[in-house]
């Protein structure tokens, strides 16, 4: 028995040995040192395929701030919405497409008869008869062309009679006289007022043997005579002005038997003046369009036939019938192409079209305004504010005009385009690329008044000095503005 405990007591000792000697080691200096103690594996969890990602936002870099640029109106989408216009129209002229429009254009008359005018010691008036007259005309007028048009055009007449002493204007170097515009603007003003409208007609009455016996003997009468019409500025000026003389109605076309159908000589006589404010269309839309006198035929004007009044139509009415319906012939390159208005160009003739209101046109650096004035220095930088009309005139391109000398607009000196020639305020030469200008957008958001010539020189402006032409970023001054609506 003792032996057996003894045994058992050895197996105990041995094995507490072998234990200790496994939890230490020799490091070979005959010490002991410790098992390193191995790093615990990290828990991995299995993603949830049931939850949303979490996303860590990660920081932005702050931005630098940059100068805010001026605000400026719009040009570029002028541009934009009328070259629509225009292609469409276009379009159909090219395709001889007379489809009408969805809607006829709102087209607003104001018609003013002027019933007594002078010039010097000549005196004319109107009689009750052509009072009465008159105002047939303007409804034989109104009703023929919308019917001629085949409704793509409503016309609004607004007639008034003026019982005012006007004088009437000499027209440089002839023996013309007329209504001008300017004479009559503040009654074209006052009836304005409240209403939209795209021309101004006014008439006068020099005929009739009241006037022949109230002036007979006088210095210049049979000499002087009034001119039938006044050929306009074009679409860019914000209002159309045609102006003509009544005279009497031939035997038998009075009272009207018919409003529709253009039977007095005074509506075609007024019809053949407005027809004149139309003729920018050629420019516009860069196609034949009839010069309103190409019923004279191909003498003068190539590639028409010729008309002759009162044998086919009233004082050639059959051919002002063809051209407002677009289908005038035109004979060029071989082949007949039928022209005149189509029915999407009658929308181009309305003058808010392209009147695109007023501005004020202020130095981009603060240091003043572009003004306009009667004044030797025409155009150049000042502290006053002006406000200038601008409109559309085609092609990108936009007239400027002092809203307060509306007769002028910023013109380039002799239409030449050299560095350092003079800009200034003039009225309508005929020369379009001198006076109409594109408004460029500059990179900082300021504009710089273009010239449509090749060297894309620019309008630059001093106090106290003539407006000159120069290259952008080569002459002193100031090129670029801020173009405010008012």
């Amino acid at each position: 028995m003792k032996n057996r405990k003894l045994i058992r007591l050895l197996c105990l000792i041995l094995c507490a040995v072998m234990l200790f000697a496994g939890c230490a080691s020799d490091d070979g200096n005959g010490k002991k040192k410790k098992k390193a103690t191995e790093a615990p594996k990290p828990t991995v969890t299995e993603p949830d395929p049931t939850s949303e990602p979490t996303v860590v936002p990660t920081a932005e870099p702050t931005p630098t701030a940059e100068p805010a640029k001026p605000v400026s109106y719009d040009f570029s989408s002028m541009d934009s919405n009328i070259g629509k216009m225009i292609r469409e129209a276009v379009e159909q002229y090219n395709k001889e497409d007379y489809t009408p429009l969805d809607e006829p254009v709102k087209y607003y008359v104001l018609w003013l008869g002027f019933t007594h005018v002078t010039f010097g010691d000549l005196d004319f008036q109107m009689t009750d008869f052509d009072r009465e007259y008159l105002q047939a005309v303007t409804l034989n007028y109104e009703k023929s062309l919308e019917s001629i048009s085949n409704h793509n055009v409503d016309i609004t007449v607004y007639f008034h009679l003026i019982d005012d002493t006007v004088p009437l204007t000499q027209a440089a170097g002839a023996d013309w006289l007329y209504l001008d515009m300017q004479t009559v603007m503040p009654y074209i003003t006052h009836y304005m007022e409240g209403r939209e409208i795209d021309t101004v007609l006014t008439t006068v009455q020099t005929a009739g043997e009241e006037n022949r016996a109230r002036n007979e003997g006088k210095d210049g009468y049979g000499v002087h005579d009034v001119m039938l019409g006044l050929k306009t500025d074009g679409i860019e000026s914000p209002l159309g002005y045609s102006t003509f003389n009544l005279v009497t109605p031939a035997a038998g076309t009075y009272p009207l038997a018919d409003p529709e159908i253009p039977s007095l000589y005074a509506t075609a006589v007024a019809v053949h003046e407005w027809m004149h404010q139309l003729e920018y269309l050629e420019t516009l839309l860069g196609v034949e369009y009839p010069d309103t006198h190409a019923y004279m035929g191909p003498e003068s004007f190539p590639g028409y036939q010729k008309y002759t009044a009162d044998l086919n139509d009233y004082d050639f009415f059959e051919f002002y019938k063809l051209v407002l319906s677009g289908r005038c012939p035109y004979t060029g390159n071989g082949s007949v192409k039928h022209v005149g208005m189509y029915p999407k160009m009658w929308p181009l003739i309305k003058r808010n079209v392209f009147n695109l209101g007023n501005f004020t046109i202020k130095a981009a650096d603060g240091s003043g305004y572009l003004v306009g004035r009667e004044a030797e220095i025409g155009l150049t930088l000042g502290d006053e504010e002006c406000v200038w009309n601008i409109s559309y005139s085609g092609n990108g391109r936009f007239v400027l005009k002092p809203k307060d000398i509306p007769n002028k607009r910023i013109d380039l000196g002799n239409a030449w385009d050299a560095e350092g020639n003079t800009v200034g305020i003039w009225v309508y030469t005929g020369y379009d690329d001198a006076q109409s200008w594109h408004l460029s957008l500059n990179d900082d958001g300021t504009y710089s008044i273009k010239t449509p010539y090749p060297s894309g020189r620019v309008v630059t402006a001093k106090k106290g000095e003539k407006a000159l032409l120069n290259t952008l970023g080569a002459a002193e001054g100031v090129q670029k503005w801020i173009i405010e609506a008012r």
